[in-house]
């Protein structure tokens, strides 16, 4: 099996994962009506929503999006559930209070936005901030905001 194969397996596996989000059975039925892989269909429309979500509101919208949708999925998840797969609902609200914070910098320091490829490392440390492996939000928040907020707030530290 070559790479291109292993890749469109990979693909497959991914859109039959997460079918009411793929749309699993509606590829399904063009596949069988076309004759062409379903995988193709697939991602022929994530370029398309790509290709629109970059030319409607560049890479400002793509990263906001990659810093709204996913997390808040999950917080829906955890909210809903108790617990998700990637953490708890304490893990996305302390994401989401760095999310704000770093919304709230750039919308402060808009000089910021002028750094060469600044939307593609600002993709970068949002994944790193709810990416499970790394929990950046965590890291942020237990050696920056907790000690600084706790100097404010009178509160004793707790481990």
């Amino acid at each position: 099996m070559d790479k291109f194969e292993q890749a469109l397996a990979k693909v497959d596996g991914f859109i039959a994962q997460y079918p009411s989000v793929t749309q699993y059975e509606k590829l399904k039925e063009l596949e069988e009506k076309t004759g062409h892989s379903k995988v193709y269909f697939f991602v022929g429309a994530l370029s398309l929503i790509l290709s629109l979500i970059y030319v409607t509101g560049g890479m400002k919208l793509a990263s906001d999006l990659v810093g709204f949708l996913y997390p808040a999925y999950m917080s829906f998840k955890a909210l809903e559930g108790g617990k998700t797969v990637d953490g708890d609902a304490t893990q996305w609200m302390t994401y989401w209070v760095i999310f704000s914070f770093m919304m709230l910098l750039e919308s402060t320091f808009p000089l910021a936005r002028t750094v060469r490829f600044f939307h593609l490392i600002k993709i970068g440390v949002i994944i790193w901030l709810y990416h499970p492996q790394t929990s950046g939000a965590q890291v942020i928040y237990s050696s920056v905001v907790r000690p600084n907020v706790q100097k404010f707030a009178g509160a004793k530290k707790t481990e």
